[in-house]
């Protein structure tokens, strides 16, 4: 039984099929050739109501650890093609084909922070121009709640704190 260098948490099977369910493989791009999947619902812009852009699915959590964990099984793969006759593993050559595999890690681990932080700043944004609530209340809120759904939990919010007015857009039937 060989140690492999990455632990992985679900089989390669299990998360294709998880990405498949919300993401297209993407076709290689080379100035984002570190991304693998793309969405399949286009996100909503910032015009359109803060509900539906969470039915939409556009504050879900991105693909990026999913595609982490694909590399790493990617370098574990790298790592059982890289041992010699004798069972004992070539770091050298391992550490050469896998710099591109660390590299795509890397970029994809700093995108997920960036997206993280930008989602749940558009959450906080879309609750408190959306609802009747400040930001003190919005951060009390987040902390006490027992919604496990986003959605759920702004239905309760707009129950107890109500939504700001908007008028309808116009559509013109010409």
């Amino acid at each position: 039984m060989v140690k492999l260098p990455y632990d992985v948490k679900f089989t390669r099977k299990w998360i294709e099929k998880e990405l498949s369910k919300r993401y297209f493989k993407k076709p290689y791009d080379r100035f984002m050739w570190w991304r693998n999947y793309t969405p399949k619902n286009k996100p909503l812009t910032n015009r359109h109501p803060f509900r539906d852009r969470i039915l939409n699915g556009d504050f879900e959590r991105s693909s990026y650890p999913l595609e982490v964990e694909l590399a790493k099984h990617t370098m574990n793969d790298k790592f059982l093609e890289c041992r010699t006759t004798t069972g004992e593993v070539d770091h050298g050559k391992f550490h050469s084909e896998t710099s591109i595999d660390r590299a795509r890690i890397k970029r994809l681990n700093e995108d997920f922070e960036k997206d993280e932080k930008n989602k749940l700043e558009d959450i906080k944004r879309g609750f408190v121009l959306t609802l009747k609530m400040t930001k003190d209340q919005y951060d009390e809120e987040i902390f006490d709640t027992k919604a496990s759904e986003l959605l759920d939990f702004y239905d309760s919010m707009a129950d107890k704190y109500g939504t700001y007015w908007k008028p309808l857009s116009y559509v013109s039937k010409t």
